[in-house]
């Protein structure tokens, strides 16, 4: 049995503390802020994902808290035509887990309370500092974008330094259902694609709706042409407007000597901040702990082990890394491109946005 200290109490943090918990190990957890909150409103959490959470035993809880979309419905955002439509709700059927949409604070409240039922020593407003992280096994880097165990880790690497500014911006809101006409109440994951941006809008729960506006370069929040939008963006005005949130991203570690260095090892944002294009952070973040776990599960020493998680993740997340950058390409597509894109989608839309490679990563 190995003691670990986990930097990081976010999706990572806890998700590789009950991984870790379920092979027999000690966790402490360091947290530096004072309290424990998370960022962003909505999370979309693919089959991939949940196939890992319902082998925790958290599948209810999520499914309690959350809710199933029917569809995703792909629009134009100029004249909110449908461009091409894919089943969700079949999830269960095809990949053996559902998909689902939740508040980020619920899948954490969730996470978090399995944490602590297991009797884990989490320690808020504690700082990393490697010179007083002694007496462990292990240490993990789950401290999301700005990490400061990957600073020390991958200190006069290519990877070290600060994540770059993507030059896109994301606006975020979550608005009751009951303020919006009826046609956007839908069980729906909903985008518009528009020229240099896009907007999602999908139920968190039976009551709410989350909404993402994302766009490349402008300043400011632009209007939308489509009458649609205007009456989402209008409504959500006069209940608490839009919070703002540039984008970060960094390079993708192409080689698991980035991702594990002795006893110490990155998951999550701390290894692999994405764009959200693909609605795959969160996602990420729970397989790295899952492979970290079963990495411990067949091989006890902890530094084979460290390594053996690196190796079964670097390339996956490298993949999912570049698909989420060329989904913002594509998204905010303008001209030629957007007419050949629209194209594309009337005529093989379910095909071009199903992801088997992606939602049918094995559990076990």
């Amino acid at each position: 049995m190995a003691k670990f200290l986990i930097a990081g109490a976010g999706i990572a943090g806890l998700s590789a503390a009950i991984a870790l918990l379920r092979t027999g190990h000690t966790v402490t957890i360091w947290e530096q802020a004072a309290e424990l909150s998370e960022v962003g409103a909505g999370i979309q959490l693919g089959p991939n994902a949940m196939h890992i959470l319902q082998s925790w035993g958290l599948g209810k809880a999520l499914l309690e808290l959350g809710c199933e979309p029917i569809s995703l419905v792909v629009r134009d955002a100029r004249n909110d035509h449908v461009l091409s439509t894919r089943r969700l709700d079949d999830a269960q059927t095809r990949y053996g887990a559902p998909y689902i949409c939740i508040r980020r604070s619920d899948l954490q409240q969730v996470l978090l309370d399995a944490v602590m039922n297991a009797g884990v020593d989490l320690r808020l407003g504690q700082k990393f500092d490697a010179a007083f992280a002694t007496g462990y096994d292990a240490v993990l880097g789950c401290d999301g974008l700005h990490s400061l165990v990957r600073e020390q880790v991958l200190e006069n690497t290519k990877h070290s330094g600060k994540p770059r500014a993507s030059g896109h911006t994301a606006y975020r809101a979550m608005i009751d259902m009951a303020m919006l006409p009826m046609d956007l109440r839908a069980m729906n994951v909903q985008v518009w694609l528009d020229d240099k941006r896009h907007v999602v809008a999908y139920p968190v729960n039976h009551q709410q709706l989350n909404v993402v506006i994302a766009q490349e370069g402008m300043p400011t929040l632009a209007q939308p042409t489509s009458a649609t939008l205007h009456t989402l963006i209008a409504a959500i005005d006069m209940q608490d407007g839009f919070s703002e949130w540039p984008l970060f991203d960094r390079p993708a570690m192409l080689h698991p000597k980035f991702y594990a260095k002795g006893y110490v090892a990155l998951l999550g944002d701390a290894a692999h901040p994405m764009r959200p294009y693909l609605a795959q952070g969160a996602a990420m973040a729970i397989e790295d702990a899952q492979a970290l776990g079963q990495a411990f599960t067949s091989q006890p020493n902890v530094d084979k082990a460290l390594q053996a998680y690196a190796k079964a993740r670097w390339r996956r997340n490298a993949r999912v890394q570049w698909q989420s950058r060329l989904n913002g390409y594509v998204f905010h597509a303008s001209g030629v491109v957007r007419v050949m894109r629209d194209a594309a989608l009337r005529v093989t839309g379910e095909r071009v946005t199903a992801m088997p490679w992606l939602y049918s990563y094995p559990s076990s």
